[in-house]
């Protein structure tokens, strides 16, 4: 009886190797594709969000458009390129540290790296919708759009910032805890780049892709379509280039916290206790983590009936963080907390902080009593 399991592996596992096969390399042949931008539907209205971009809105014939559109400017997967003199030969890369690595050379390495090690999950287009990554929870990153969860930046203009070259390295190296993202910190330096570099194209391309799709949708015909968008493309393009120079992505400083750890190294019990009781009631009341992780920390939609029906902007079910285990997936540095406090995770309900609302003082302390918590690994009860 146990037999039809058994070949049920074998099958799935020369299907496997079909696609994969034992080359590294994409098919010269093989072309980017259009992949639907889904969005979450209004919470309020529950009507479909503004910039979702479907096949159902986007036909073939408008899809081949878009291909027209993008090869010249990105290439193919086994020829990837950033190639800005495509779209207007006025256009060029900017000279800047953060856009390092987009010759033709080291994104056909990223090209074959991502391929071996990334695209069982993040698809051939970057768009989270590899062989495997519909049954992983939380579901991979779409790489073509704007929301990285975990970054050090921010965008002086107000706008959501992209990560930093440093902030993909980092995630490369130690994986996502708690999440399907593995370490890869076997992976040599310049082939860390390599990837940090295609994934860099996929999102210059698939951003590129939402634009220029949403001004075909829009317009009463595709030929009419076409020509405002191949006019808009420059002006476009020029705008997502420098979405990842580090002038529009500026990181965060860490402020020196007033000594750490500000809880464990007061000087008295009775200023420890002060000081433990502040913290709380940060978390409690100013800091209002208690909206999504609950009084205790644990998130329970028992005691949270929003976290039952909260959602990424994806739709994704999203329950926050259970700060009791301990395991953060931005990274459990007390650093790390603060960039997740101070600057939120992009796409997801964990809002921003601005100094206003927190100083950098009491950000410290909220990250000491989230690690404190985490040690303390309260009794699995509902608060009172």
């Amino acid at each position: 009886m146990g037999r039809p399991a058994y070949w049920m592996r074998i099958v799935l596992a020369c299907l496997l190797f079909s696609i994969t096969g034992c080359e590294d390399r994409y098919p010269e042949e093989l072309e980017y594709y259009f992949s639907p931008h889904t969005r979450r539907p209004d919470p309020q209205t529950k009507k479909p969000a503004p910039d979702e971009l479907t096949e159902a809105q986007l036909k073939p014939e408008a899809q081949r458009v878009l291909g027209r559109l993008l090869k010249p400017i990105f290439g193919t997967p086994a020829h990837p390129k950033v190639d800005l003199a495509q779209a207007d030969d006025t256009l060029t890369l900017p000279d800047d540290p953060e856009l390092a690595g987009l010759d033709a050379k080291t994104l056909e390495e990223g090209s074959r790296l991502y391929r071996r090690f990334c695209i069982h999950c993040h698809g051939i287009v970057g768009d989270g919708r590899g062989s495997t990554g519909r049954w992983l929870n939380p579901p991979p990153r779409d790489f073509r759009t704007i929301w990285f969860k975990f970054r050090s930046t921010y965008d002086p203009s107000g706008a959501v910032a992209l990560p930093s070259r440093e902030d993909l390295r980092r995630t490369i190296h130690n994986g996502i805890p708690g999440a399907s993202m593995p370490s890869f910190a076997l992976l040599s330096e310049r082939e860390t780049e390599a990837i940090i570099s295609y994934v860099i194209h996929l999102n210059m391309r698939g951003r590129m892709e939402h634009a220029l799709g949403r001004i075909l949708v829009e317009q009463s015909d595709l030929s009419s379509g076409e020509t405002e968008a191949s006019a808009a493309l420059p002006d476009i393009l020029r705008v997502v280039v420098q979405s990842w120079t580090s002038q529009k992505k500026l990181v965060k400083p860490v402020p020196a916290a007033p000594r750490w750890p500000i809880i464990e190294t007061a000087s008295t019990t009775e200023e420890a206790a002060a000081l433990m009781r502040r913290a709380r009631d940060l978390f409690v009341n100013k800091g209002a983590c208690v909206q999504c992780h609950g009084v205790d920390g644990r998130g329970d939609p028992r005691e949270v009936p929003d976290n039952a029906v909260r959602r990424d902007f994806w739709g994704n079910p999203l329950l926050p963080r259970d700060l009791t285990h301990g395991v953060f997936r931005g990274g459990s540095r007390p650093q790390d907390l603060f960039w997740r406090i101070r600057l939120g995770i992009a796409g997801t309900d964990m809002p921003a902080t601005e100094e206003k609302q927190l100083s950098d003082e009491e950000v410290w302390l909220l990250v000491n009593y989230v690690l404190d918590m985490a040690r303390a690994r309260p009794a699995v009860t509902l608060a009172e």
